[in-house]
């Protein structure tokens, strides 16, 4: 005679899997424009995408988790999130390597901006803007914890220099 199954475990495993389809249905959003929709259906699902279904889910993975399961899943991917890519101090190549991603990845944002004739035309230019602007949050991650204190401290005002 089987066991019965804990209904505390599959609402787990529901949970855990809605969640998980919430990180990862934004990264969808980057193939709506590959599919040849019109522009204004692209940009209705690619929205649906990355603002509307995720929400959903989480609400959706509170609910089957319960809020403590869900704050320790989430706190521990913070955690893990935090010190893999934040806590020990990055080496100076590594900070002026991730310095020259953040400032090259501004120069195909400018031709395309300033002499669009010099971009290719299509998805290509798209990809090539998509990436410029991948690399650009990129390389905030390869210059450290460091550097977000730096930025952060950018706009917090204080009295003195």
């Amino acid at each position: 005679m089987t066991e019965p199954v804990s209904t505390a475990n599959w609402r787990l495993i529901a949970g855990v899997s809605t969640l998980g389809l919430a990180v990862v249905l934004p990264l969808f959003a980057l193939l709506v424009p590959l599919l040849g929709l019109p522009m204004t259906q692209s940009a209705l699902i690619g929205g649906a995408l990355v603002a509307g279904a995720p929400e959903v889910l989480m609400l959706l993975a509170v609910a089957l988790l319960g809020r403590q399961n869900f704050d320790r899943i989430v706190g521990a991917a913070k955690r893990f999130f935090f010190t893999t890519f934040f806590s020990t101090p990055v080496s100076r190549g590594r900070y002026y390597a991730g310095l020259a991603i953040c400032l090259l990845s501004f120069i195909p944002l400018y031709v395309a901006g300033y002499v669009p004739s010099w971009m290719p035309a299509g998805h290509d230019r798209i990809a090539i803007l998509a990436a410029a602007d991948i690399a650009f949050i990129f390389s905030f991650f390869v210059m450290g914890g460091e550097f977000w204190e730096k930025f952060r401290r950018l706009f917090v005002w204080e009295g003195k220099v």
